[in-house]
């Protein structure tokens, strides 16, 4: 036990380390880009555990590796410079670069996400074979003689070469009856059921009603499909899409209460999921720093004060009132924001542990 333990620290500690670097890299280089100094760049919050001077910023490594930050000179609204120093700090700057470089941050995220994806892509994608694993008692498949190791290669005379086709077009015609080709042996022959309407729950958790005719995948019947980089990159492109999408649709539903609230997870759940993934193989494991990356990216620019979005939305603020907002306000705003954090982490760690107690 205390083996998988630190295996899960050790590639959460991985993960988050890689994701935080490259989100802080997208804030640092922007900045430096806009010509403000950067006085700190650390991994990590906290007292410094090692630091390194490199030409006007320090890179620094701190206790508490569950973050990280870039330090600007100027960042902070109320701190008194000396006039040589002024054109280099950042709240000095026009609005629309202070939006530039909150902005970047995420948007590396978005950037580390694309790049996984594509290679994984590239190096080819897994796609299950419509190879039958298994099959229910009761269901229209055992009834029409369907069994393990049975191969489906048409429905209703289209060509079937993926689960997921099969899956999708047995929904399709679902509601009459349809006439697989199934390959058995080395010989085609035809069988025709009636798909049955089931309840089940969606990714969601929630019930719905579905056709099927009661056949399980096999695991083993695995193809890699392999693209060039271009096919890849659109295929990453439509991964991150679809990350958003279940994860703006996740959030609206816990806010509705569709969802559960003891189903969020704080740090123990991505770490024992970073140790899962990690067990997954380089593939799997790079696939879920990819998925992390984009909730993170997604998450940071949520108009909240002590987050980006937050920032980003003060800085559009000034672009629109033409002004710079006073500084106890952004100040007052930060402690809320600040707070409203704290009280989320303090939740998603208290579901975290009430979730080991039971497992």
């Amino acid at each position: 036990m205390i083996n998988g333990i630190i295996y899960d620290i050790a590639a959460f500690l991985i993960v988050i380390s890689i994701i935080v670097l490259i989100h802080e890299f997208g804030h640092f280089i922007v900045a430096k880009k806009m010509g403000v100094k950067v006085e700190k760049f650390s991994l990590g919050f906290g007292p410094k555990v090692f630091g390194r001077q490199i030409g006007e910023t320090e890179y620094v490594i701190s206790a508490l590796p569950l973050g990280g930050y870039v330090k600007l000179l100027g960042e902070d609204p109320s701190e008194d410079l000396p006039p040589e120093d002024q054109k280099r700090s950042y709240s000095n700057l026009p609005p629309y670069k202070k939006f530039l470089i909150i902005f970047f941050g995420p948007f590396f995220n978005f950037v580390l996400a694309a790049v996984i994806f594509t290679v994984i892509f590239m190096g080819g994608k897994p796609v299950l074979k419509p190879v039958i694993g298994g099959v229910m008692k009761g269901m229209p498949a055992v009834k029409a003689g369907l069994k393990k190791g049975d191969i489906v290669t048409s429905i209703n005379g289209i060509k079937i070469n993926s689960w997921a086709a099969l899956s999708k077009y047995i929904e399709k015609f679902g509601k009459n009856k349809i006439t697989l080709v199934i390959k058995e042996n080395n010989l085609n022959k035809k069988v025709v059921l009636k798909p049955e309407l089931t309840s089940g729950l969606n990714i969601y958790q929630q019930k719905i009603k579905r056709y099927i005719i009661g056949i399980t995948p096999s695991s083993k019947a695995v193809f890699y499909k392999h693209t060039g980089l271009l096919n890849s990159f659109y295929s990453a492109v439509k991964e991150i899409w679809f990350v958003i999408y279940i994860t703006v649709v996740s959030l609206f539903y816990l806010i509705a209460g569709k969802l559960p609230a003891s189903d969020l997870g704080g740090p123990i759940m991505i770490a024992q999921l970073s140790g899962r993934a990690a067990s997954l193989g380089v593939s799997g494991f790079f696939y879920f720093i990819a998925f992390i990356s984009v909730n993170i990216g997604l998450v940071n620019l949520f108009p909240i004060p002590a987050l980006d979005g937050g920032h980003l939305l003060f800085s559009f603020i000034e672009m629109v009132k033409r002004g710079p907002l006073s500084v106890k306000f952004q100040e007052t705003a930060a402690k809320v924001g600040f707070a409203l954090l704290i009280m989320l982490l303090l939740f998603v760690s208290y579901n975290d542990i009430i979730r080991v107690i039971k497992t």
